[in-house]
């Protein structure tokens, strides 16, 4: 489950596009930065994603990207060139493969390494997905197959496309776009790949003659989890188009991002999977926001783009800001042994000792962590010239002031008392059964290759 959003920069406060996303995994599937850099390949090279593996290109670009700890591909992320994807499970009435195949997340990252932008992105993903298809499982703990959408953007422009097998449709984004869990395009699609309203036609889902809608065509509307997925779009869109066009920036896209509905403390219990900052209410089913990202697009490919990070559950975490061209924060890759430093489950734990009392203490924690935005674009204002190393240093002060606030938060709540969870054993659930998520662990799944 997850949620996306692109806002154009003729509606954004400084002229650059912003491009927000949730990623919401299986509670315990803890959730990494990665850096890849630009690389040459031999002809004859291949790669390995997190099933199979595939001729590689020529020229891959740098790019970095939030990867579940087990997974090749990244759930969101962005270029060198500053081309910007994220990514959404969504069910089809065609069955989705659970043989070995590309997942959603490994299509995003073999884009992002491969297009400079939109335009170029579309076509290496839909090329992707009409040569390989989708599939494999998406989940680890639990029966997950699903086919998947994307958003994709860079400071000019942007694209909807969504997929189901090797077939696949794409609307270009006019302002604004906010994607969720459903299929949303109707007829309203600007490109379609070549088979895909025969297809439907032959399987009764489409009467010959009339105008195509690939939503009602394609959809699984036998799906329980429909409404949640509905009411997180919905709830998305309406706050997206309430905010004052021309005043959008950095703290209303992190606004959208901790959204539970209008009540910023409305407790995890009350309808988190249909919050677009969703928390897991079952250790068997449904998921929670495991990482966030939003980039701060300008139209010129020449200016550095600003990627504010944040993990675990956004309304309870604070975003920092990297570079492509500076270092990750320490702790906020993913750690080579278990005793490693290791900031997704450092917050994660914290949230989990705040979750009982969410609504006596979620704000508390939220106010340490507001400044941290604010007060990282001061110093680049202020900044004589914000080459690489500047701006560096600006990234680790902002993840050292993260860090602190989390171990002094642990430290505070460490032992304190607790109100009964109205989620019942559900905490207790996931605790016992928190895993290894180092790369070690990785390995020893003996998936495939290491990232």
């Amino acid at each position: 489950m997850c949620d996306t959003i692109l806002v154009l920069g003729s509606l954004t406060q400084d002229g650059r596009s912003y491009f927000a996303k949730n990623s919401d995994r299986a509670p315990n599937e803890a959730q990494y930065l990665t850096k890849v850099e630009a690389a040459r390949h031999a002809p004859d090279a291949r790669v390995q994603a997190t099933y199979i593996d595939l001729p590689q290109v020529g020229q891959t670009y740098a790019c970095i990207g939030s990867r579940p700890w087990w997974i090749w591909g990244f759930e969101h992320g962005v270029n060198e060139h500053g081309l910007t994807i994220g990514n959404e499970a969504v069910w089809s009435r065609l069955a989705a493969d659970g043989g070995p195949n590309l997942l959603g997340m490994d299509l995003l990252r073999l884009t992002l390494e491969r297009a400079r932008d939109a335009d170029e992105g579309l076509k290496v993903l839909t090329g992707l997905i009409e040569t390989y298809g989708q599939g494999g499982h998406a989940a680890l703990t639990r029966e997950m197959v699903y086919h998947n959408a994307f958003l994709l953007a860079d400071g000019r422009s942007g694209w909807v496309v969504e997929s189901a097998g090797r077939h696949w449709v794409a609307r270009k984004v006019t302002q604004w776009a906010a994607i969720s869990n459903v299929y949303s395009i109707g007829r309203d699609y600007d490109l379609i790949s070549d088979q895909a309203e025969a297809f439907a036609t032959e399987q009764g889902w489409h009467p010959a003659g009339t105008p195509f809608d690939w939503a009602r065509a394609y959809t699984d509307s036998t799906r329980a989890n429909l409404p949640a997925c509905h009411a997180r779009l919905a709830m998305s869109r309406a706050k997206v188009a309430g905010l004052p066009k021309g005043g959008i920036g950095l703290t209303e896209m992190i606004d959208v991002l901790r959204d539970h509905g209008g009540d910023p403390d409305r407790h995890p219990a009350a309808g988190g999977q249909a919050c677009v900052c969703m928390h897991g209410v079952s250790a068997s089913s449904g998921s929670e926001t495991a990482a966030s990202m939003i980039v701060a697009l300008p139209a010129t490919p020449q200016t550095p783009r600003e990627i504010w990070v944040s993990l675990a559950s956004p309304c309870l975490s604070g975003f920092i800001p990297v570079w492509l061209d500076t270092d990750l924060p320490k702790g906020w890759s993913q750690p080579a042994h278990h005793t490693d430093p290791d900031q997704w489950w450092d917050i994660e734990r914290l949230q989990r000792l705040i979750d009982p009392d969410y609504t006596s203490l979620a704000r508390g924690l939220r106010a340490q962590f507001n400044g941290m935005p604010h007060k990282a674009r001061a110093e680049l204002s202020l900044a004589s010239k914000a080459d690489a190393a500047t701006r560096n240093a600006i990234s680790q002060r902002a993840a050292r002031s993260y860090r602190e606030i989390v171990d002094a938060g642990l430290q505070d709540r460490a032992d304190r008392p607790r109100s009964p969870d109205p989620r019942g054993d559900y905490l207790a659930d996931i605790n016992r059964a928190i895993p290894r998520t180092s790369r070690d662990a990785r390995e020893d799944l003996a998936l495939h290759a290491s990232p």
